[in-house]
């Protein structure tokens, strides 16, 4: 099941990249389409942690192989801020490379779409904040995650913290960020510590989850979030303390953070991304492991809005039917499957057991941020929030 390659072209017209590889050992088709796109140069988009642990080793030995010129900028960080795109732009000008190459986690992955677009566009990186204001397409795009989380491979979305703003949080959506080629190759993932691997991890099924209770949800995005929560029940406990040695536990969670992404930028997210907004730009929660002690809380929430569908989570989280279970009763049932999950890699379920500075005077404020911030993933939660039902599911959490 897991040892085969694949891809997916054009996606009847949803959202979604030109390109996408799939499969253990993907990487190794960089050479022929390198040769395919007549690339000569490159520019490599990534963090020095991914450098370091030799993750991205072969991407560019793949590269190398079809005679391109590989340039490196390395200066990515967790929660980028726009000024790291921009700097990532100025030396694809000064290389005049042929393709930006984002290898890492989201953060890199983000910055190498946007560094993109500035190079190819004469616009002010501010001006391009929003949805659809990248004036056109960029230099052309290759994306490869190393971490099974954030999905970013296959979205049109870029999120940075501006440095101008109190390092609040900008999201540039454009269907010219959309990568050229995406290749999800798990092998990338070996080297990923096993807190990354549960953060990220909990980041896919967050997406997945929120995706398939999205007010906004399609057939088509029920689809790709099922399969992708599935695939995680499955296969995170093992990716997390197997990590290196178990490729299908890899397979199985790169996959379902695809699909997740896929999912979930054309669906929408909920409530869970919108509160964890002020736990990353006040406190610097990292995104995955803010997500992951407030999801069982946010379901909490909504689970009276959409009992049918948290109760196909649990079982899809493999919780065992009870003959005498109503589906409410079993809807509940998905709280306790998402907190024994978070238990089982070592993420605590309360906001209070992490090392973050947090406290609940703070969650008046918190409100107020997610809700200026986040309103539009407010709006497609499956249940109504107001700022008091956000500072009580904060305090249920806490």
């Amino acid at each position: 099941m897991f040892d085969g390659i694949g891809s997916i072209d054009d996606v009847n017209g949803v959202g979604s990249p030109n390109d996408i590889r799939y499969g253990m050992g993907a990487t190794a088709e960089l050479e022929s389409y390198a040769a395919e796109e007549g690339l000569e140069s490159v520019l490599v988009v990534t963090d020095a942690g991914v450098l370091e642990a030799g993750a991205a080793d072969p991407v560019i030995d793949a590269l190398e192989a079809a005679g391109v010129e590989v340039s490196i900028y390395d200066g990515v960080q967790p929660e980028p801020k726009l000024a790291l795109a921009e700097a990532a732009a100025a030396q694809l000008e000064r290389t005049n490379a042929d393709a930006v190459v984002g290898i890492g986690g989201g953060s890199s992955l983000d910055t190498a779409k946007l560094a993109s677009a500035l190079a190819a566009h004469d616009e002010p990186v501010r001006d391009m904040l929003g949805m659809g204001n990248v004036p056109g397409p960029g230099r052309p795009t290759i994306l490869l995650p190393t971490t099974a989380g954030t999905g970013s491979e296959v979205t049109h979305i870029g999120v940075f913290a501006d440095g101008e703003d109190d390092g609040n949080k900008k999201v540039v959506y454009s269907e010219h960020l959309y990568a050229d080629l995406s290749i999800v190759d798990p092998e990338l993932t070996r080297s990923l510590p096993p807190g990354v691997a549960a953060a990220t991890g909990m980041d896919a099924l967050t997406h997945a989850i929120e995706a398939y209770t999205s007010t906004l949800r399609t057939p088509y995005t029920d689809g790709l979030a099922r399969h992708a929560i599935d695939l995680t029940g499955e296969h995170l406990r093992e990716a997390v303390h197997q990590g290196e040695h178990n490729d299908e536990a890899r397979y199985g969670m790169s996959l379902a953070a695809m699909l997740g992404g896929q999912a979930f930028v054309n669906s929408g997210l909920g409530a869970v991304h919108a509160l964890t907004y002020p736990l990353g730009t006040e406190c610097g929660l990292g995104h995955g492991l803010a997500n992951a002690v407030l999801l069982p809380h946010v379901i909490e929430y909504n689970v009276p809005a959409e009992p049918d569908r948290f109760a196909d989570i649990a079982t899809l989280l493999g919780v065992p039917e009870r003959d005498d279970e109503t589906t409410l009763e079993r809807a509940h049932r998905s709280v306790d499957a998402v907190k024994s999950l978070n238990d089982d890699i070592g993420i605590p379920n309360q906001i209070r057991d992490l090392e973050a500075d947090v406290d609940e005077s703070q969650f008046d404020e918190f409100a107020e941020i997610a809700l200026e911030h986040s309103q539009h993933n407010i709006d497609r939660n499956p249940r109504r929030m107001d700022k008091r039902d956000i500072i009580d599911v904060f305090e249920t959490a806490y």
